[in-house]
Parts: C-alpha cells; sequence; structure tokens
C-alpha cells in the first residue's frame, strides 16, 4: 500500500495544524518582541541577537538534518522537531533574560529546520502528480499561522499575561504529536549514496528552483526590514500599516494552492519563471513616488506573483530531485532562502538609509532580475522534468 493511501485524513490535517502553529509561534514573537524587551529590559541588539539565532538555527538543521528524512527518519524527524519547536516557544515563557531567550529561539529554529523538510516529503511523496498543489496547501497554511499568530499573541496576552501566549502554543504543538506519530513513513532508498548536497547541486532543475527560492526570499527578506517604515514614509498611520501588512500576506495564503495547482498543469518551471520574470517591474513600481494606497495595490500584485511561484519553485526542486533526496532539496531550498532572506534584510535596510526608497526597490529589482536569469538558464531541458516527472541528476 502506497504512503498516499496509507495516509488519514486526520494524520494529513493534523501534519498542516502543526506547520500552522509553528509559523504562529513566530508570529507570536513578531508581535510581542518589543513587550519582551520592555519586560526583560533588554538591549536593542539583542533583538537582532534573537532573530539570528532562529536563522542560524534553521540553515543548519535544513543543510546537515534534512537528508535523514530520505533515509527512513521522516517520523521521528517530524516528531522530533515538534517537541524542539514546542520546547523553544515554551522556553520563550520561562525565559528571564536575553540569553534565555536566544537559546529558546535557537530550539525553536532548530525544531522547525528538522520539522518541514520533513513534512514537505510526506505531502510530496502522498501527493502523486499533484505535488504543486500540495506544497501550495502547505505553504498558505504556513502563512495563514503566521498571519494569525500576533492578533491571537495580543489577544491572549491582553486576557492572561505574557507567558500565556507561548504557553497555549507550545501546549498545542504537543497536542499534535499523537496522530502526527501515526503518519506512516514514505519508502525510501535502503541505498545511501554520500554526498547529497554536492549530487543536488548538479541537477539543473534542482539550481533552477535555488534560484527560484533566492529571488522570492530576496523580497521577503527586504519586505520583513523596511515595509513599515516604507509604508509610514508614504503617509501611513500605525494602523494603516498594520492593514498594509495583513492586505499583503493575504494573498500568499489564498492563491498559494491555486499556484501549485497551475504548477501541476502547466509545469512548475514554466509558471516559476514567468512570475519571477514579473517581479523586477513589480518591485521597480514601488520606486515611483505615490501615496499609501497605490503602494498597497502594488504590493497585492507582488504578493500575488510571490503565492504563485513559491509553491511552483519547489516543485521544480521535488520533480528534478531523486526520489531518495527529495527532502534534502526542500532542506537545501529552505537554507538558501533563509540565507538569502537574512542577508536581504541587511542590505535592504542599509541601501533604505543611504540612498532611500527609490535606490533600494531598484537595486531589489535588479538583483531579482538576475536571479530570474540565472533560473532560465538552468532550466530542465528534459520536458518530462519540466512538467513533472522526477529527473535524475545530470
Amino acid at each position: 500500500m502506497t504512503t498516499a493511501a496509507r495516509l488519514q485524513r486526520s494524520q494529513i490535517y493534523a501534519l498542516y495544524l502543526a506547520c500552522a502553529l509553528e509559523a504562529m509561534s513566530y508570529g507570536a514573537i513578531y508581535a510581542l518582541l518589543v513587550t519582551l524587551q520592555r519586560h526583560y529590559h533588554l538591549p536593542t541588539w539583542g533583538l537582532g541577537a534573537i532573530a539570528a539565532g532562529t536563522f542560524a538555527a534553521q540553515v543548519v538543521a535544513q543543510l546537515t538534518l534534512a537528508p535523514f528524512a530520505d533515509r527512513g527518519y521522516t517520523r521521528l524527524m517530524l516528531r522530533s522537531g515538534v517537541i524542539l519547536a514546542a520546547v523553544g516557544i515554551i522556553g520563550f515563557a520561562l525565559a528571564g533574560n536575553l540569553w534565555q531567550l536566544v537559546v529558546a529561539r535557537v530550539v525553536l529554529g532548530f525544531g522547525s529546520g528538522i520539522f518541514l523538510p520533513a513534512a514537505l516529503r510526506v505531502v510530496i511523496t502522498a501527493a502523486g502528480n499533484a505535488e504543486g498543489q500540495a506544497i501550495g496547501y502547505l505553504t498558505g497554511v504556513q502563512v495563514a499561522g503566521f498571519a494569525l499568530g500576533p492578533p491571537v499573541a495580543a489577544a491572549v496576552y491582553a486576557l492572561a499575561g505574557l507567558r500565556a501566549p507561548f504557553l497555549l502554543q507550545g501546549a498545542g504543538l504537543l497536542a499534535c504529536l499523537p496522530i502526527l506519530a501515526r503518519v506512516p513513513e514514505p519508502a525510501f532508498a535502503t541505498h545511501v549514496q554520500r554526498a547529497p548536497l554536492r549530487r543536488l547541486l548538479r541537477i539543473r532543475a534542482v539550481k533552477s528552483g535555488l534560484a527560484i527560492g533566492a529571488g522570492l526570499f530576496l523580497t521577503i527578506g527586504a519586505f520583513e526590514a523596511t515595509w513599515s517604515k516604507f509604508l509610514t514614509d508614504r503617509g501611513a498611520t500605525n494602523v494603516m500599516v498594520a492593514v498594509g501588512v495583513t492586505i499583503f500576506t493575504a494573498p500568499l495564503v489564498v492563491l498559494a494552492p491555486m499556484g501549485g495547482r497551475f504548477a501541476d498543469r502547466y509545469g512548475p518551471s514554466r509558471v516559476a519563471i514567468g512570475g519571477i520574470s514579473l517581479l523586477p517591474l513589480i518591485l521597480a513600481a514601488f520606486a515611483l513616488h505615490v501615496s499609501y494606497w497605490p503602494v498597497v495595490l502594488i504590493a497585492i500584485g507582488q504578493a500575488a506573483v510571490v503565492a504563485v511561484c513559491l509553491p511552483a519553485g519547489q516543485a521544480v526542486i521535488a520533480n528534478g530531485c531523486p526520489d531518495e533526496l527529495v527532502a534534502a532539496g526542500q532542506g537545501l531550498n529552505g537554507a538558501v532562502g533563509a540565507s538569502t532572506a537574512a542577508i536581504a534584510s541587511i542590505t535592504a535596510a542599509a541601501i533604505y538609509g543611504a540612498a532611500g526608497s527609490t535606490g533600494m526597490w531598484l537595486t531589489l529589482a535588479a538583483v531579482t532580475a538576475m536571479f530570474g536569469l540565472l533560473a532560465l538558464n538552468w532550466k530542465p531541458v528534459d520536458p518530462a522534468a519540466a512538467a513533472g516527472t522526477h529527473s535524475q541528476p545530470a
């Protein structure tokens, strides 16, 4: 019996719920970080240390441990990732100083870095020829979880205090364990070849997908660092900034599954490269000197393109990977995306300060266009690989 046949609806829902709760944890920290700073008298540089800990842990976990999901340890990684993420978020409730918060965030990031490649392997293996749609649903669930994190955390904080949001989300993650423990282990190769990352980087489709992911996460990292300031500079109030953030995330929730379906129907490479080719034009449009509402309309278009491209790019990698390297490929993509987003958040803010928003948006447009050209250059030459059949290493 195949993994798809054995994967019950309750198990896939538990997988989605765990992904949403992990993303909600990040949203809760994002919303309450300033409150934590005031409560624990943290230095401003400490906020950067907390964020950097997560980034480093995710990259390490996805590069070193993700391949083990291809070797028969998917179920173990699902459970371990959820437990570590729960310990990390509960650690925010129990921490009393900066370094305890940093350690808690590292544990949370490490748990996410273990869990997500394993979860992607489960849904990709179970999806058959509908890989793009399955990845799209998972992406939409994650974005929805992150978007719900701040308002839920703020409401629970107002009702029950600062520790309560973190304890509640940690308990929710642990509650997913009994069902996740029954998720069947996807089929795996008994013969393990060495140097999986080196093998992956020799595959054209994987390199193309990585370039697509890097271009998308470049914009995500830049938005995280500068979006609120950019909207404020365009005359937005605090309420308008919050509305602008919500408007930006909403298309990602709604359209990611649709983007996955487009990838399955028209070929993930065609959809992803076509979408990322539009991004430089949209990013350049932000450089126009317009008011708040036109900016928001441009942002909706940008979010829609990202929503379509993100699952399509992941599907490009999934289709290009040999079956025994599916999780390793998704882990590598996650590590490249996290690294690119971190670098983009730092450099975009610096460019904004030195050259203003116009200089920043035009620079982002140029670099995104470069990633799009790289993705096109590495586009799979095998039509079957581009349309949805796993290719072999080049």
